[in-house]
């Protein structure tokens, strides 16, 4: 039964990279704090460039100003992720730069048991109220769901909060009251999916700013809004371990090493902010796939 492999994968993250147990099909890892603080200071920097407002250090001024700043959309998805586009893609490698570094540092112990890195993570803003354009959209993330319907069942979730209102507008998990396999069967949509729900119930756990989460794509997850929640902004990738790959679709955003962004190669946006998105290849691939490109040095 996959489940009891699903939930032995997580005992080895435990055991090889350090982690915290948070579930059998979770567990977390605590970043030290100048590299939690680095990280979230080059976000807040990429995403100012992006919606077009001065940079603060100050979290609750950048917050205010993001908030003023909602209605600029041209670099912003529907469902909140901000796209890299040429005119900021210095500070988006830069983020690259320095995730890459975060997860090489993590998994320092065995470096060998991370099988697939995703080059291309999300970062996302969630406001305290739902971009009206997102509602009805069949990928909505407020919809529960699985990566493994877009992805193929065998990837994990990393979410990592950053800053904002982190504990009212968060991530809600399920845990299966009983599993199969047809759970994680590639679909279209997540509406069409719904139907799996009934074999799920939601768990009590919040994640908390400074950590990395890992999580089983078994473990279905949905944004989750408190009455009255404010803004938070997010991290949100993949990642693979064991003998396992990717859709098809999505295997471009992949490396089976660890990239040295900024060193070694730089990636090209592809697209400018004043163009309309590049469309999704298919509808697995992610938004960035059609017109980012990577430039070795």
């Amino acid at each position: 039964m996959t489940l009891e492999y699903r939930k032995n994968r997580i005992h080895k993250i435990i055991k090889y990279w350090d982690f915290k147990r948070e579930h059998d099909l979770m567990a977390s890892f605590l970043l030290d704090e100048n590299s939690f603080l680095s990280f979230k200071s080059a976000v807040k920097n990429y995403i100012s460039k992006a919606l077009g407002f001065y940079y603060s250090d100050d979290d609750n001024i950048f917050l205010q100003r993001l908030e003023k700043n909602k209605d600029n959309r041209k670099n912003v998805t529907p469902n909140g992720a901000v796209v890299p586009k040429r005119e900021f893609h210095l500070e988006y490698n830069i983020i690259l730069r320095d995730w890459s570094n975060i997860i090489r540092k993590v998994t320092n112990n065995n470096p060998g048991f991370l099988k697939r890195f995703r080059v291309t993570p999300n970062i996302r803003i969630k406001y305290g109220d739902e971009l009206k354009d997102n509602v009805n959209r069949p990928l909505n993330t407020a919809l529960p769901h699985s990566d493994a319907w877009v992805e193929g069942p065998w990837g994990m979730n990393c979410y990592i909060p950053l800053l904002g209102d982190t504990d009212n507008n968060t991530l809600l998990y399920y845990e299966p009251k009983e599993f199969k396999e047809e759970f994680l069967k590639t679909a279209t949509t997540y509406t069409e999916m719904q139907w799996v729900m009934k074999y799920y119930q939601p768990i009590n756990f919040v994640p908390q700013k400074g950590r990395i989460y890992v999580s089983d794509y078994a473990l279905i997850h949905n944004t989750h809004r408190k009455r009255g929640c404010e803004t938070r902004i997010s991290i949100d990738t993949t990642i693979f371990i064991g003998e396992h790959e990717p859709h098809p679709d999505r295997l471009k955003e992949y490396r089976d090493q660890i990239p040295f962004i900024g060193q070694t190669e730089f990636v090209d946006a592809g697209q400018h902010e004043n163009e309309e998105f590049a469309e999704k290849i298919t509808t697995f691939s992610h938004y960035t796939s059609k017109a980012m490109k990577t430039i070795k040095f």
